[in-house]
């Protein structure tokens, strides 16, 4: 994704169709504010699992709560499940009550361990549900939208004028390089490099054929009639792949097929020389190429001419190149009959090798040098290397397009980009309004995916033999090389094909003086708010359905942990079904055993004994005195004296602790079994 694109991610909800109006329900929030939110999610989860620990704790406590009486660590047990929030809490209570009853291990082991591992399980399980929170940005993707203020194509002001021819030429050659780097980088490589995973796909694949028929006349082709080169991307989804993003009823295919083939010189090349330099020492002469006219060249009916005066000197590889669009009302070349189709795009490609020299033979009919030259080099030692059998090298494609409709798997004919856009006018495979919105708008790029315009304004660049040359010196290539060429400039068409593709939606980066932003009309306007690339930074993408899910979830869970014991309460009063549970539950909070230790030893009025906050009489005072038993700490009874009415509480070191200051606390000594207890 380019700058261009980042800039323009969309940030709000959005539908991400390739999973449905459902699944594909998406948020994409800034990097901040989605950071901030997977942190709040974090710590939700968390209390949503307190909040389950509450449920379970009160389920557990009632399912335990008979009449009949129990013994200790049954309701030690039933205190800790009443006053413990939170999971970890309770597995530490538990672990500790099992520790403290060790001597009885057989009945502590059995009775405590199931409550703290039960505990425990909720505390790891929504410890992972918190840490796998943030997962809801995984399951909406790294797609986003692009939203941008210059959506739309180029237009020309003066169409047809050298100007425009210009900067057509300019803009070509701006995309092309891009498009080229692309390719190179991206495509066959299996790294996850940053540049290569921000379109919808890295690169969009084809099939091979490497014996295909002759695109042309047979005798012309070089192997005959099946040896040429095919390469078909088959149907390309506009969503699935070109990232146009739509419900499948608003979809549309586009494949494109190109079969290339080194083709003859012999017969349509012819020498002459030049009589007015006669000084020349290759004999002054010149091949000319009859491929077809040039309309520009009015006074020539050859394609090109080559001038032998390139053998001399240090020129390297000089790669021309000719189009011819079907059915287009102007071309830049005619090709002759053998090589004119009138179902595809033809593009025409002259090597000529000029100074280059191998070190070894090549076979590759491309490159084909196979003529011996002994050299010397620097030293004087002779040298073995071979010069190219022949000047000049022939080599054309010719490339088809075709629209399909995936809802009726109806497709125009396999044919020339201008009549593939002629055949989209018609609209015989019944395309909706938003079907043809989208075709319309690969339209616009298919004739800029001609074989010709992934070569034409790089020239020899082209040439991946040229990256293995050093100066003039050449080292061998394979006998298929020419298939690693077309091969590389059909990966660039598919680069060019992404790239274009966002660049309607982003708008172009550069639009030169004589062009302008031609902007979509209404039925096109959807496309400027459809096209999806992934983004590595700078934004985070979440499901709404995750989201909806964690957070309707962990709202059921904490307000049923505030509402249950109350809700059971109810019910149990009204229908008189086990009152005592409930009872029990109440009892068994804090703040009732506080209230329960110092009624009953006489220390303060309280209210609220069957609610869970009992009150305590305002004024009254309650307490632990000083010179408590610190093994084994008691409240004792208050004492009230007949003769004046006095209450006082007895201690062995005073008769009074607060004298007639009113209500005291404190501690009786009582006569105790030999086991400590009363």
């Amino acid at each position: 994704m380019s700058q261009t694109a980042a800039a323009y991610v969309h940030i709000g909800p959005w539908i991400n169709w390739s999973h449905g109006p459902i699944l594909g329900s998406t948020i994409t929030l800034s990097e901040r504010d989605g950071q901030l939110l997977t942190a709040f999610l974090g710590i939700f989860v968390t209390a949503a699992g307190a909040s389950c620990w509450k449920i379970m704790s009160f389920a557990l406590h009632q399912h335990r709560s008979p009449r009949d009486p129990q013994d200790g660590i049954h309701h030690q047990q039933q205190a800790i499940l009443r006053n413990t929030e939170t999971p970890t809490g309770a597995s530490f209570e538990l672990a500790r009550l099992l520790w403290s009853w060790r001597k009885d291990a057989l009945r502590s082991f059995t009775r405590a361990l199931p409550l703290a591992a039960l505990a425990l399980f909720n505390f790891v399980l929504f410890g992972l549900a918190g840490i796998f929170s943030s997962e809801v940005t995984k399951a909406a993707g790294k797609e986003t939208l692009i939203r941008s203020p210059d959506c739309g194509s180029l237009g020309f002001t003066t169409i047809g004028s050298q100007q425009a021819l210009a900067a057509f030429a300019s803009v070509d050659a701006n995309d092309t390089l891009a498009a080229t780097t692309y390719s190179r980088v991206c495509y066959g490589n299996l790294q996850n490099l940053l540049q290569c995973t921000q379109n919808p796909q890295q690169q969009l694949p084809w099939n091979v054929n490497r014996n295909a028929t002759c695109p042309f006349t047979n005798d012309l082709c070089f192997y005959g009639d099946s040896s040429a080169y095919e390469m078909d991307t088959g149907h390309i989804d506009s969503h699935q792949a070109l990232g146009i993003n739509a419900p499948k009823s608003e979809r549309v295919q586009y494949r494109k097929v190109t079969t290339c083939s080194p083709i003859h010189t012999k017969g349509y090349a012819t020498s002459f020389n030049d009589t007015d330099r006669t000084d020349f020492a290759y004999g002054d002469t010149f091949q000319q190429f009859d491929y077809g006219p040039i309309p520009s060249n009015a006074n020539a009916t050859y394609t090109y001419k080559y001038d032998n005066r390139n053998l001399l000197g240090s020129n390297s590889y000089l790669l021309e190149s000719f189009f011819y669009f079907a059915g287009a009302a102007t071309n830049g070349w005619y090709p002759v009959d053998a090589l004119n189709r009138t179902d595809a795009d033809v593009s025409l490609f002259l090597l000529a090798p000029n100074s280059v020299f191998y070190e070894s033979p090549v076979t590759d009919p491309f490159y084909a040098a196979t003529t011996p030259s002994t050299p010397l080099d620097i030293d004087g030692n002779i040298l073995t290397v071979y010069r190219p059998n022949q000047w000049v090298y022939a080599l054309a494609c010719a490339d088809q397009h075709q629209y399909c409709n995936p809802t009726n798997k109806q497709c125009t004919p396999l044919t020339s980009s201008t009549l593939a856009s002629d055949s989209l006018g018609e609209n015989k495979f019944s395309l909706n309004q938003a079907q043809m919105a989208t075709a319309l708008r690969i339209d616009l790029i298919i004739s800029a995916l001609t074989t010709y315009y992934s070569v034409h304004s790089r020239g020899a660049n082209a040439l991946r033999a040229s990256e293995t040359m050093n100066e003039l010196d050449q080292v061998g290539l394979p006998n298929n090389q020419w298939m690693t060429e077309v091969s590389s400039w059909f990966a660039v068409s598919m680069a060019k094909l992404q790239q274009k593709v966002v660049q309607y939606a982003t708008g172009p980066g550069y639009v030169p003086d004589t062009m302008y932003l031609d902007r979509p009309t209404k039925i096109q306007k959807k496309m400027c708010k459809n096209q999806m690339v992934k983004s590595s930074s700078g934004t985070i993408s979440f499901s709404v359905l995750g989201l909806v899910t964690i957070l309707i979830l962990g709202a059921a869970l904490i307000s049923t942990s505030l509402v249950l014991p109350t809700v059971m309460e109810f019910l149990r009063q009204q229908f008189k079904w086990k009152e005592h549970k409930s009872l029990q539950w109440t009892l068994d909070g804090k703040l009732q055993l506080q209230r329960l230790a110092y009624e009953e030893a006489g220390q303060g009025h309280w209210s609220g004994g069957a609610s869970s906050v009992p009150l305590l009489r305002k004024g009254d005072l309650i307490g632990v005195p000083e010179g408590v038993d610190a093994t084994h700490p008691r409240l004792g009874r208050v004492r009230r004296h007949s003769e004046s009415g006095r209450v006082s509480t007895w201690t062995p070191e005073s008769e009074s602790l607060m004298g007639d200051k009113g209500l005291g606390f404190g501690i009786e000594p009582v006569a105790t079994h030999h086991d400590g207890y009363p």
